[in-house]
């Protein structure tokens, strides 16, 4: 089974369901810049929750400071972040403020820090050996790594957390 093409179709179902619900509750542009960041970490984890299961070459599950093993504990643990993400995508895109916010508050601000805390400690290290990797066969190296972390990742998480925690 092609995993990566799961993964985008995965991100592309949330991303579609995410749009037609800010269109049709008029989302803020915030929000849905926020909705946007956590589409994208939905979509990084959209194949393992079902590779965990069914490859049994999978070699498991890194997210950041989260670890899985194979089998059910990789479907439990990237299930859950792609569930907690797509929800808060939604919420993000729908709301401009309420108490759902805090939800979406809580998932940026978990995701910042499992995803920023090992980002960081390897930035420190040798920022030119950090590393993003996609299953086993797509590694982004170096400082084009770290770029992509901090501005399209950590950043907006921290600065999403913000904008909910204000608007909640």
């Amino acid at each position: 089974m092609n995993w990566a093409a799961l993964a985008l179709g995965v991100g592309l179902a949330a991303a579609i369901v995410v749009a037609l619900g800010a269109r049709r509750r008029d989302g803020s542009r915030a929000g849905i810049a926020v909705a946007a960041v956590l589409v994208v970490v939905a979509c990084l984890n959209g194949a393992a929750p079902l590779r965990g299961l069914l490859d049994p070459d999978y070699v498991g599950y890194s997210f950041g400071l989260l670890e899985a093993r194979r089998g059910l504990a990789v479907s439990l643990v990237a299930g859950g972040v792609l569930l907690l993400s797509v929800t808060s995508a939604w919420i993000a895109a729908t709301r401009r403020s309420g108490p759902a916010l805090w939800i979406v508050a809580a998932t940026c601000s978990a995701l910042a820090v499992i995803l920023g805390v090992p980002w960081v400690r390897d930035v420190v290290q040798d920022p030119a050996a950090s590393r993003i990797q996609f299953g086993e066969y797509l590694t982004i190296p170096g400082l084009a790594a770290t770029a992509l972390m901090l501005g399209l990742i950590v950043g907006p998480l921290v600065a999403g957390a913000i904008w909910a925690a204000r608007r909640a």
